[in-house]
């Protein structure tokens, strides 16, 4: 099993030695196929009957390769355990939400989009004839086989499937996606061609040039081909493209509002100026962007939902395009130069209100990067257009949207609850954990449910009712999203995991904290314990399971080009960016561990060491989000848990630091490193005695370890932190002998050395201690940080000996070192004789 790198820190720990795959014993009674997958997508874990989890699935895909993939690693990604009983309900819903629904933008939408086009420009069979006979086979459930070569191709096509003597549609998913209303669409981009026939004698020609047009929009193609149908004369050949132009522009774009499509164009127009559910500004601005730059990125925002829900624009791969020449003919600048003149009336007030106008030189754009923060919530628009308004310098062209970000950033959402929107937010927060008409933590889940999906289907519910009501989420169509960036900012999933966690009853885990005072020791970081996740060999998981699995690899190609030819990259690329680590190049690593999960989002050993990168950098709610995304994808990822557990103590939240490092003891018991750190956290909550008992935990783990290269200095590491463990419960003697047997085992370690001047000096053995600091500041090789500590402890130990001027000087030197040192500051004052 390939071990995965771990970043070099001051000291080595030792890999685990359980099996992080944490798979479940497999039924005696399930094929090999049924126990393969359950196996490599992990469906024991979410799921107390796998089997009947994998039947429910089989049953939308039909046991179809690619969706068969795609829906258990949906489950797979899936936080919530599936209960007997609600396979089926769950397995549904999922499919609704993430595959169906809006196929053209989810999960498996680059699958349909390929047989839709290999269906629509099948160069084997007239498509008209293929959808005709898949029409059939959709209402009648089966037709009988009489070996044609339109079922021969539809078969092979995979849309359709033989079972018997018969043919019937290949899957459940399948129906919902091509059903009657897809073949409406699509028939009607095609009849027209036999009437074009009777125009040209190259209607496939002309049809080309009418959907260059129209871009296959349904009713424009059929009102178009209709109107060259009516033509008297014949259309000779070359001179195609020159009469669909002329037949366009006379009868679709010119007085459009009175011409052939007027209808149509009128109903696109009145949804984007009189939208309902975005701001009419937004949609005609951003639909300006997509007209001068011709394509924008996907960004999943309201507006571009919107838009795309409207059909001014389409998606073509991760980029938005207008639909079709002809709404760009009719829908162009001077058409949004009138419209924009005629919504302006609120951009006006708003600038004129707050006099954003003196504030920028291009104020309407800075009014737009607000409303993109605020979803024209209204407090929060107001509250942000003063703010600016207070700004002191003018802002520059092209600077907007940084502008109003910083200020977002530092004036609303960081310490949001001491910030300029602090009360709106906290009746917010107070209305969603302290809710009178509904169940808080049904409304944390729906919220937390937004917040991973994006967005969920509009049920009627009275939870989602409340949400709406409270404002945090906010309906469009038949989907509810959250309201804006600044609550997603605020209200984010780490806030809602910890509300939740608060919610629920306590885990086993918790139940034996203590209840002592939380007081928090001087230094709060974890020395020398950055560990990185031991994985396995994620090259070869799965590839031999997927080539066993029968009946799944007639359509496989995807799955194994993506395992033999992805997965090297991604290994090539993990390797880079752990020696990028190991070279202290943090920022650059965590660049290479973004490129990856860009490629596999599932790599959880990226999302580990991406998490310990980013704590490198002390940036440690990142560090948190990291590492959590680890053990949500893979819930035994030991190193996950305990990358968790730091960031979560560097954060000052050490009962739920404890309650990581016990779910990495529970995954690994064996690893010393899990014990140390759980040491630390129980010292900042002052429960001695449980730090206690899990140092020598750690103690004997080490002294059971062979590698005596290595577990010299882990000792010294163990003993010094149950010198610090003793000296908190003011045992100093014990304390002293716990430092000395540190300081035999690795005589330069500074944690050790410095542990034992400060016992010194609880004992009031002041010479010693005054020795043992000058001898740190003489023969060890310090940092500027750590000589400014040393200086620190010595002036104490010169002040609590009387020797007040020397204390004094000492804090001097320290001050040298580092300014800033506010505890150095404090000491100098009270040094008196």
């Amino acid at each position: 099993m390939q071990q995965e790198d771990k970043p070099e820190t001051s000291n080595h720990f030792y890999q685990s030695a359980s099996n992080q795959n944490g798979v479940t014993p497999e039924s005696t009674n399930l094929r090999p196929f049924k126990r393969s997958t359950i196996k490599l997508f992990k469906l024991g874990e979410k799921a107390s009957r796998p089997d009947i989890l994998l039947k429910e699935i089989l049953s939308w895909t039909g046991a179809q390769p690619f969706l068969t993939q795609k829906l258990c690693q949906l489950l797979a990604e899936s936080e919530a355990l599936i209960p007997a009983g609600e396979e089926a309900a769950r397995v549904q819903q999922l499919v609704q939400n993430r595959i169906i629904n809006h196929w053209e933008t989810q999960a498996a939408s680059e699958h349909f989009k390929a047989i839709q086009e290999e269906l629509m420009r099948n160069k084997q069979c007239d498509p008209l004839l293929l959808l005709r006979l898949y029409q059939k086979i959709l209402l009648q459930g089966e037709v009988l086989m009489d070996g044609s070569s339109v079922q021969a191709e539809l078969l092979n096509l995979g849309l359709v499937v033989q079972q018997e003597d018969k043919l019937t549609v290949s899957n459940r998913i399948y129906q919902f996606v091509f059903n009657q209303s897809w073949i409406d669409k699509e028939l009607a981009c095609l009849q027209p061609l036999f009437k074009l026939g009777e125009t040209t004698d190259r209607p496939d020609i002309l049809l080309e040039e009418v959907l260059s047009w129209t871009g296959a929009q349904p009713f424009l193609t059929q009102k178009l081909c209709q109107l060259l149908s009516e033509l008297e004369t014949l259309i000779p050949r070359g001179e195609e493209a020159a009469r669909v132009q002329q037949l366009v522009q006379s009868c679709l774009i010119n007085h459009w509002e009175t011409q052939a499509a007027s209808t149509h164009l009128k109903a696109v127009e009145e949804g984007l100026v009189r939208n309902k559910q975005c701001d009419p500004l937004l949609l005609l601005r951003l639909y300006q962007k997509v007209l001068h730059q011709t394509e924008v990125l996907i960004d999943g925002s309201p507006a571009q939902a919107e838009l795309l829900n409207l059909g001014l624009v389409v998606q073509q791969e991760d980029k938005l395009k207008v639909s079709n020449r002809i709404y760009q003919s009719v829908f162009n600048q001077s058409w949004i130069d009138r419209e924009l003149a005629r919504l302006r009336p609120f951009s006006h007030n708003t600038i004129k209100l707050f006099k954003l106008d003196k504030k920028a030189s291009r104020p309407e754009i800075v009014l737009e990067e607000i409303l993109s923060w605020t979803g024209v919530q209204p407090f929060l628009t107001q509250k942000l257009c003063q703010l600016l308004a207070e700004f002191e310098t003018v802002i520059p062209t092209g600077d907007e949207a940084a502008r109003v970000r910083e200020l977002v950033q530092s004036c609303l959402i960081h310490h949001w609850e001491t910030q300029a929107a602090s009360e709106h937010l906290k009746s917010i927060q107070e209305g969603l954990v302290n809710n009178k008409r509904c169940d808080s933590l049904s409304l944390l889940r729906l919220y937390q449910q937004i917040l991973y999906l994006g967005e969920v289907p509009v049920d009627d519910n009275p939870v989602q009712a409340e949400l709406v009501n409270l404002g945090l989420a906010v309906q469009q169509e038949d989907k509810l999203k959250a309201a804006n960036r600044i609550y997603q900012s605020v209200f984010d999933l780490n806030w809602v995991t910890q509300q939740l966690e608060t919610s629920l009853p306590p885990s086993p885990l918790e139940t034996t904290k203590s209840t002592q005072s939380k007081a928090v020791p001087e230094s709060a970081l974890i020395e020398g314990k950055k560990t990185t996740s031991n994985p396995e060999n994620k090259t070869s998981k799965g590839i031999w399971i997927l080539l066993g699995i029968v009946g799944l690899l007639v359509f496989g190609v995807n799955i194994i080009y993506f395992n033999f030819l992805k997965k090297p990259e991604v290994e090539i690329l993990f390797k880079e960016a752990n020696e990028l680590y190991h070279q202290g190049k943090s920022e650059e690593a965590i660049a290479k561990y973004n490129n990856i999960l860009s490629i596999d989002s599932n790599y959880y050993q990226a999302w580990t060491n991406r998490g310990y990168a980013f704590g490198s950098l002390q940036e440690y709610n990142k560090m948190l989000e990291s590492c959590s995304a680890a053990t949500i994808i893979e819930p035994k990822a030991v190193y996950g848990w305990n990358c968790k557990g730091e960031a979560l103590h560097n954060l000052k939240q050490h009962e739920r630091a404890i309650a990581a490092f016990d779910q990495a003891i529970e995954l690994d018991s064996k690893d010393p490193i899990f014990w140390i750190n759980k040491t630390e956290s129980l010292l900042a909550l002052r429960e001695t005695d449980k730090a206690l008992a899990a140092i020598e935990e750690a103690i004997q783990l080490f002294n059971q370890i062979q590698e005596k290269d290595t577990s010299q200095r882990d000792l010294s590491v163990a003993f010094s932190h149950k010198g610090k463990v003793l000296s908190q419960k003011q045992e100093y003697g014990e304390a002293l002998k716990a430092y000395n047997q540190a300081l035999a085992y690795n005589p330069n370690y500074f944690v050790a050395q410095r542990g034992r001047g400060i016992v010194l000096q609880g004992l009031g053995r002041y010479d010693e201690a005054i020795a043992q600091f000058n001898q740190m500041l003489t023969a060890s090789k310090l940092t500027q940080v750590q000589k400014a500590e040393t200086w620190y402890y010595l002036g104490l130990t010169f002040c609590r000996s009387s020797e007040v001027s020397k204390g004094l000087q000492a804090f001097e030197e320290a001050l040298k070192l580092k300014s800033d040192y506010e505890v150095v500051k404090k000491a100098k004052m009270n040094c008196r004789p």
